[in-house]
């Protein structure tokens, strides 16, 4: 009967237990600190720059992390905001152990009632002892009463009695944060920032040209983004021209705060965040394989399949470091954004090239007189609400001038006539009975403007032999690599301006070597 008794008491108290814990809402422990994407820095290779912020509660100065991203090897970082906070130490593992064997924490029911409040609402395993035999549960802790631990695992429900407790292990909570403190007394709660480096986030440059008037254009810049890495959401996203070196970028581990994440931060990070990781970050330590593969799957779906066709330009020879801001952008894994970056005014000119014998072309010469580089990408000009043309709008740093190609220069003829003028028969033998020609030939390049405005003209005239005169002070170049009779080779340039309706008739004469007979 007593015993009865017992069983029938301890069965009205886990009731009431459940029912009170049932009855409450479900809240989030203090102690797990969730951050949220605060500031994200996209590549066009595939890479991103992400910083995160959380406010979280700290016992005895730690916390545990909701998850630990998939980033690039050498360049997670978990710092404190508060200048007079260091994080100095990380733990990385199966959860966070605690024995009461009065060495690791003591027996004392008030401790372990303590320690269990502290992990309310996360994932443990507690091992306890009855009828002096362990026994095990595991599940979300609940409740934590007088007597009784409650978990919740799936459908069934847990009353351990917290005396018997003898070991209490944290589960699913791979990252564990200790913040220090110029204090005597550890922080009770802090502002943590994490920064890494990680791939699934690109975005495509695209221009749009209009002109204004003879001289004036309007050049816009939109960024195509491609996000399948994570949820922005009131986020400042940071396009960058020119792609760093990353060095790692294929090994998935977060293990130290290293050369690539200086680099990085120094090129596009604020400078007071920088300090900040630099002086208050602590190196994560690898914990093993089974941890880093639990930790580092990456999030959503392929990005080249989201990408599709999509052109992908990575710089085209950009060295220095350009950065694009939009604020407050919300960009969800798994979604595009087409997002406009800048509309500039600037000044451009014609310029047309006759590579002979191809056509001549006719460009325009976009001169960046702006504060910002421009980045590679297509780029499609317009004239009165008519396209003039498409091409690729190579990078154009500040100051300088890119060449934007849009058409074939209709109102500009041109013709190519040559003539032997001399020929000295076997004027260098080779072998016995074996000899060359000197052959000295001239040539004429004649053009006609019949549009309504010069044309600024650069004519390149590839000669196979070695050139020796040219007229209207055409540069002449010999190919010094190409030394042998039968192979000299070089070149002949012309740079004039021909008015409308004007005429012209450009010389040239050169030798070249040809077997006799």
């Amino acid at each position: 009967m007593k015993k009865l008794f017992v069983n029938l008491l301890v069965l009205l108290v886990f009731t009431g237990v459940m029912n009170r814990a049932v009855a409450a809402p479900s809240k989030e422990n203090p102690r797990l600190w969730k951050s949220r994407v605060t500031s994200a820095t996209v590549f066009k290779n595939g890479m991103g720059f992400f910083l995160r912020q959380g406010d979280v509660a700290l016992r005895d100065g730690w916390c545990v992390a909701d998850a630990v991203p998939p980033a690039a090897f050498g360049t997670l970082a978990i710092f404190s905001h508060n200048p007079n906070e260091v994080v100095d130490l990380i733990g990385s593992g199966a959860g966070e152990v605690v024995e009461f064997d009065d060495t690791d924490a003591p027996k004392d029911l008030a401790v372990k009632r303590a320690r269990l409040e502290a992990c309310k609402f996360l994932k443990v395993h507690l091992t306890y002892q009855q009828q002096e035999k362990d026994h095990t549960a595991a599940g979300k802790l609940v409740s934590v009463g007088v007597e009784y631990a409650v978990l919740q695992a799936d459908n069934n429900n847990f009353a351990v009695p917290v005396e018997d407790i003898k070991k209490l292990q944290v589960l699913e909570k791979p990252l564990r944060v200790h913040v220090a403190s110029s204090a005597k007394k550890p922080p009770e709660k802090t502002t943590l920032g994490m920064a890494y480096l990680r791939k699934g986030i690109t975005w495509i440059p695209e221009y749009t040209l209009r002109l204004i008037d003879d001289e004036n254009a309007e050049l816009t810049l939109r960024g195509t983004l491609v996000n399948e890495a994570e949820d922005l959401v009131h986020c400042d996203v940071n396009f960058v021209v020119g792609v760093p070196r990353f060095s790692h970028t294929e090994f998935l581990a977060p293990i130290a705060v290293g050369q690539i994440i200086r680099t990085i931060g120094a090129a596009v990070a604020p400078a007071q965040v920088m300090t900040q990781m630099m002086n208050r970050s602590a190196i994560v330590g690898d914990a093993g394989a089974d941890i880093a593969e639990q930790a580092v799957k990456p999030e959503g779906r392929n990005l080249k399949e989201a990408l599709g066709n999509l052109p992908q330009w990575e710089g085209s020879g950009a060295t220095d470091i350009t950065v694009y801001t939009r604020s407050d952008l919300t960009v969800r894994c798994g979604e595009k954004a087409i997002v406009t970056l800048f509309t500039k005014r600037i000044k451009y000119s014609h310029a047309y090239r006759w590579e002979v014998p191809s056509e001549i072309s006719h460009s325009l010469i976009l001169h960046n007189d702006t504060d910002t580089a421009w980045t590679t990408g297509p780029c499609l000009a317009v004239s009165d609400r008519n396209a003039l043309g498409e091409d690729l709008l190579k990078y154009v740093p500040k100051g300088g001038s890119g060449e934007f190609a849009i058409t074939t220069a209709v109102n500009i003829t041109h013709e190519q006539n040559e003539n032997e003028i001399d020929r000295k028969l076997k004027a260098y033998e080779v072998a016995k009975d074996e000899f060359l020609d000197l052959v000295t030939l001239g040539g004429e390049l004649k053009l006609r403007n019949y549009g309504k405005t010069p044309a600024k003209m650069e004519i390149s005239l590839p000669i196979e032999g070695k050139p020796l005169a040219a007229s209207d002070n055409g540069k002449i170049q010999t190919a010094t690599k190409n030394l042998k009779l039968l192979e000299r080779s070089g070149s002949i340039t012309w740079h004039l301006t021909l008015k409308a309706g004007e005429e012209t008739t450009l010389s040239y004469k050169y030798e070249s070597y040809v077997p006799s007979g």
